[in-house]
């Protein structure tokens, strides 16, 4: 496919256009800021609540401080005998030592990832429904010895700690840049039959908005079922004011998942990041990209954008399918039929006499290979994602090869990169050339000197910022999805990713991998001078508190 090519546009502008954009403009300011504002006030005065309650208490000071410090060890011992990371531990214990009180609550609130009786029952009943709806596919069926002991521990831990599990006969596709996957979604959308489905983290008014309402419009026209979810916070300040009346107006039902509100919440700091659009159950697509027209490079930001996207069609098209149905039977509070959804059965998936279906080859009828899309959660006590980063790296024989626009990570994970470059691995990480965070790009450069030291090659894109989330592991393993190397993405964030094993995605993401490390340039240890001590003093502090940000 061709690269996409930007449209030469009417520079005139009418004084009807200019008053509409104004208003529109002003529109957006005063809903978005004003929101902004009333949270903030809310969340003030909140905060003022309890500090008065607080100094009201002064006079009762000693008994007022045991029942601080009673707070205190009581939650700095449910960190520790949690299963979180350690460094995730230490992150939350010192401000709760600090400021025992407000410490808590914010660890109650924004750190814990915990949830009332209520919410975890519905959580844990739309789960059991989405593990029922998976086996509406036959599964496969892998003949002994037909793959490696380090690849069947790494599907078999994703099926055990998930409710997802592997498919063959499945189509892989790997676009190296936004605008190519985006023009194939579009393409998708237009040959849609029965239902389009989308899910985003981001959604900001432009042209890569309007080319995919547009298209999802039309086929709400035609009668198909269109649904879109986008998380609320992620699209604070993006929103276009008129998104979801043009939603509702084109027949797109809508929902904001993790809608925030006026208090504190439990779910506050548990974004849905996700970026995924199903189409018909039998082609999907996740990866990197928003809906936003930097991610197809419409717009410069940050400099050229590098990001890609992964289709997959067939059967395991059918895991991201259920990924957005669960998230929409949690947001809509509304139970989800799965068997409605379900794709025609092709011949091929056929299941044998006595259930399952057999692979005859490693890599599937037609070389497709092994696929396990699978969800992060960030309700529960482990990451998949950081773990099947580094069941993946423990797997290598030959190298690693990582894309990620963040490296904020803990010092199981730096060990992890340093021993498996410490085997003979060549490791490369391409990151950034151009930030768009200072704060997290300043704390990203205090992990480079162990990581070097080491022997972790770094490499930052030139050309701007890269902001695809995958890993390439000796050409045939790897996973593509949306989990940055970072805390939030690990511990905090509904993420989904998908692992890949002899897939033709893979052969096509080595390509990619080749062709930006060229435009790349490679960090040395010479090029890390030392820092003034205000700054290596700012870095220390990041590094501490880096699962905050």
């Amino acid at each position: 496919m061709e690269p996409m090519t930007t449209p030469v546009l009417n520079p005139t502008t009418t004084p009807d256009v200019e008053r509409a954009h104004k208003h529109s403009g002003l529109r957006r300011w005063v809903t978005t800021w004003g929101r902004a504002v009333v949270i903030a006030l809310a969340f003030g005065v909140q905060l003022l609540v309890l500090i008065a309650a607080v100094t009201y208490f002064a006079e009762w000071s000693s008994a007022i401080l045991g029942i601080q410090t009673a707070l205190s060890v009581i939650v700095v011992l449910f960190i520790i005998n949690g299963k979180r990371e350690t460094t995730y531990k230490l992150a939350w214990i010192i401000p709760v030592l600090l400021l025992p009180l407000l410490g808590s609550v914010f660890y109650l609130f924004y750190g814990a990832a915990v949830m009332t009786k209520s919410q975890r029952a519905r959580l844990d009943a739309s789960i059991e429904r989405a593990r029922e709806a998976l086996q509406l596919i036959p599964p496969v069926e892998l003949p002994e010895g037909n793959v490696s002991p380090a690849v069947t521990r790494q599907y078999t831990y994703l099926e055990n700690t998930s409710h997802y599990r592997i498919f063959n006969d499945t189509d892989t596709t790997y676009y190296p840049l936004g605008e190519l996957g985006f023009d194939a979604m579009i393409d998708a959308i237009n040959a849609a039959e029965h239902y389009v489905f989308a899910e985003y983290f981001i959604v900001e008014g432009g042209r890569m908005l309007d080319r995919l309402l547009d298209a999802m419009g039309a086929k709400a026209a035609e009668g198909l079922d269109v649904r879109f979810l986008y998380d609320d916070l992620g699209c604070f300040f993006t929103l276009p004011t008129d998104f979801k009346q043009r939603c509702e107006d084109a027949g797109i039902a809508v929902i904001p998942v993790n809608p925030v509100g006026l208090g504190f919440t439990l779910t506050f700091q548990n974004r849905d990041h996700r970026k995924i659009l199903s189409v018909d159950g039998k082609a999907a697509f996740t990866g990197g990209i928003n809906i936003a027209d930097e991610y197809i490079n419409e717009i410069v930001r940050f400099g050229h954008w590098k990001d890609t996207v992964l289709r997959l069609e067939g059967p395991g098209a059918w895991a991201l399918t259920v990924m957005f149905l669960q998230m929409w039977e949690i947001a809509s509070r509304s139970r989800v039929d799965y068997t409605t959804f379900l794709p025609g059965t092709p011949p091929a998936l056929d299941a044998p006499e006595g259930g399952g279906s057999h692979l005859p080859a490693v890599s599937g009828r037609g070389g497709r290979g092994l696929v396990a899309p699978f969800d992060d959660s960030p309700f529960d006590e482990i990451s998949l994602g950081s773990d099947s980063y580094k069941h993946l790296m423990q797997a290598a024989t030959r190298s690693v090869d990582i894309f990620t626009p963040y490296l904020v990570v803990s010092d199981a994970m730096i060990a992890q990169l340093g021993d498996t470059a410490k085997s003979g691995i060549q490791v490369r990480i391409v990151v950034p050339g151009i930030p768009d965070k200072w704060y997290v790009n300043l704390a990203t450069h205090s992990y480079y000197r162990p990581l070097l030291e080491a022997g972790v090659e770094i490499w930052e894109y030139e050309p701007g910022f890269i902001h695809a989330k995958s890993m390439l592991v000796d050409d045939y393993m790897g996973m593509v999805g949306t989990i940055n190397f970072d805390f939030r993405s690990f511990y905090l964030h509904q993420e989904c990713a998908v692992w890949m094993y002899k897939s033709p995605a893979l052969t096509e993401l080595r390509r990619d991998v080749e062709t930006t490390l060229a435009v790349s340039r490679q960090v040395l240890l010479k090029d890390l001078t030392d820092t003034n001590v205000v700054k290596r003093l700012l870095q220390a502090v990041l590094r501490v508190f880096a699962p905050l940000m």
